[in-house]
Parts: structure tokens; sequence; C-alpha cells
């Protein structure tokens, strides 16, 4: 038996050939898309360049240093390409010599930095000339953690709660005064908050790091001292000082027996520090939207909470929007503190 084959009509030819290239259009579009079963990884990895620095504006071994260093090694593997990551460390000017080397960066996502909250908040109140305007200069990339911070008095202080201690501040104010280890810094500033909360008249003294600080602390000399919750552990378990309050939201994991400010009746004396990644103003958004959701993807990973939690770092992944917003409230929230007291650090 013989098989006939007819060949197609010229308009059937042409039908056929629309549809094949109309299904290779498809294709394409699924790829560059991310849609219909393609890996949305492709477009991802496009909108990304092959390699990134994270500047820091801190020396290597602190808390900032040790979250930029797992970010670059965690974030890679979210990018959906081959993608390497270095960290620049920029130490000096609290942050400020890292700040200018990401203006001069070009905008194309090679190019990241991890700030603290001073750099896109309290710059802006502190000085008289910043030097740049995070509003028009960087890019929100995405919020990364947060630290806190407690007050904390001499063992043999008579106050044993955060009452009984603004009871002895108003009856002693001769002797009502707290130490943070530099002028300006966050601590500083959570002193100024709590007293204002508290209406009380705190005398600030400034030291040259948190060293002399602590000594002086546990000696007796300053009445009570503000720091991170990290930095006083250590001596509040040995037994040399008291932590009577924390300003965070919640009680934090390492003092679960302490209260927060705000749970002793200093709802306003409450905040905490955090860190934060920006990109130069002008980078492409596409870019930025795959940056953001690998490094959420990465602050989401229990390798990175696990160690994040050996350094006190709560992760707070956010969208660049939302980074924002935090910014523009954090600065409505302490510039009138800082107004007020008459601070400059120019």
């Amino acid at each position: 038996m013989t098989e006939t084959r007819t060949s197609p009509s010229s308009t059937e030819f042409s039908r056929q050939r629309r549809t094949l290239l109309g299904r290779a259009a498809a294709s394409v579009c699924a790829l560059a898309c991310g849609v219909g079963g393609a890996p949305a990884a492709w477009a991802q990895a496009t909108a990304v360049p092959e390699s990134s620095r994270i500047l820091v504006g801190f020396g290597a071994g602190g808390g900032i240093d040790l979250l930029a260093r797992v970010l670059a090694e965690r974030i890679p593997a979210h990018l959906g390409g081959k993608h390497n990551i270095i960290v620049d460390n920029r130490p000096g000017a609290g942050g400020q010599i890292a700040a200018q080397a990401l203006l001069s960066a070009p905008a194309d996502g090679s190019t990241f930095l991890i700030a603290p909250l001073i750099t896109p908040v309290l710059s802006q109140i502190v000085y008289k000339k910043p030097g740049y305007d995070p509003a028009k200069d960087f890019t929100p990339v995405g919020l990364l953690a947060h630290f806190q911070f407690a007050l904390a008095v001499p063992a043999n202080h008579p106050a044993r709660n955060v009452a009984e201690f603004v009871a002895w501040l108003k009856a002693h104010p001769d002797r009502a005064n707290f130490g943070s280890p530099a002028a300006g810094s966050l601590p500083h500033f959570f002193g100024l908050l709590l007293g204002g909360a508290a209406q009380i008249d705190i005398v600030h003294i400034a030291y040259k790091g948190g060293g002399p600080m602590l000594s002086d602390l546990a000696g007796g000399q300053i009445s009570s001292a503000i720091q991170t919750t990290t930095e006083l552990l250590p001596l509040h378990k040995q037994g040399k000082i008291r932590i009577l309050g924390t300003f965070s939201e919640k009680r934090t994991r390492e003092l679960p027996d302490v209260p927060t400010f705000a749970e002793s009746g200093y709802p306003k004396a409450v905040g905490s520090g955090w860190y934060s990644l920006w990109a130069r103003s002008g980078t492409p958004a596409a870019t930025v939207t795959a940056f953001n959701r690998a490094l959420n993807k990465a602050l989401a990973d229990p390798v990175v909470k696990a160690r994040l939690d050996e350094i006190a770092l709560d992760p707070d992944p956010r969208t660049p929007q939302a980074l924002e917003q935090l910014r523009v409230a954090e600065i409505a929230k302490w510039r009138p503190v800082i107004e007020s007291s008459g601070f400059w650090a120019d």
C-alpha cells in the first residue's frame, strides 16, 4: 500500500509559520519575564552586574562589618546567576568617608553602602553641612537588622528599677548624669530621649569610647550609662553593674527579665539602632528590586538568622519604600530631641 502525502497550500503554510513564530516569541518573553514555567532568575540575573562591593564605614571585626560579610556570602545565591560581592571597609568620621565613597560610585548596582542609623538619619540633624542628602543622593535597597540599647547603673546603686531610678534622679539633681561612649552617639541621644520622656534634667557625660565609660560605671564614678545591650551584658552578668531598662519595643532575648522603658511608664523612650543598605541615586529600579529580593531571602535564611543572633542583631527585611518611610519617620522623631539640646557635631 502506497502512502500519498500532499503538500500544504500556501495559506496553510503561512498559518503554520505564524504559529511557530508566535510560540518562539512566547518562549523568549517567558524567559525574560520569568513566567510560564521559565526561570525568573534569568531575568533577575540580567539586572545585576557580575560583581559588586559593599562599602562599610567602620573597621573589620565590628558588628556592622560582620553583618556585611554574612550578607556578601549569602546574597549571591539568591541573585539567580554567578555573582561576587566583596566588603570594602572605609573607616573614619563615623561612617561619613564610606558615604562619600558611595556618592562618587557609578549608579549601576556595582556599589552599595551598609549604614548605621547615623548615616541616613542623624547626619541630617547633627551636621550643619552633612555633605549629602539621602533623599536625593541615595537609593534605598532594604532594611537589614536592629540592635538594642539599655541603661545601667553601678551594682551598688540604690535604684532597683526604672521608677526608683527616676525618683532618685529627681532627689539628687547634682548627681543626675549618664555616660555615653561619645558625644553625638546613639547612646547620647537615647539619654536625651529618656530625659524628655521622664521630664528630668540629666547631664550627659561624653567619653572617648565605651571601655572607659564602662570602667567608670562599674567603679561608681558616674550614676548611669547607656550603651548597647551587647556591651553592657558581660558586666551585668558579673554583677558589676545593673541594667534597669531597655529602649526596645519588647524585651530582648538577652535580658528577658529586664523591662522596657515603655513597660515602666515611658512609652516615648523607645527606639533602636538599625543597619540598612543603600545604592547610588539613579541605580536602575530593576537592579534595586533584584538586590532587595535577594537580600530579604538571605535575611530569612536560618543560617543567617543564627549568625546574626550571635551578635545580637534582629533581622527585619523590608521593601525599599518601607526603608525610606522609616528614614523619614526617624528624622521626625529625633530632630526635636537633638535640636532642643543644642548639640552640633561640627
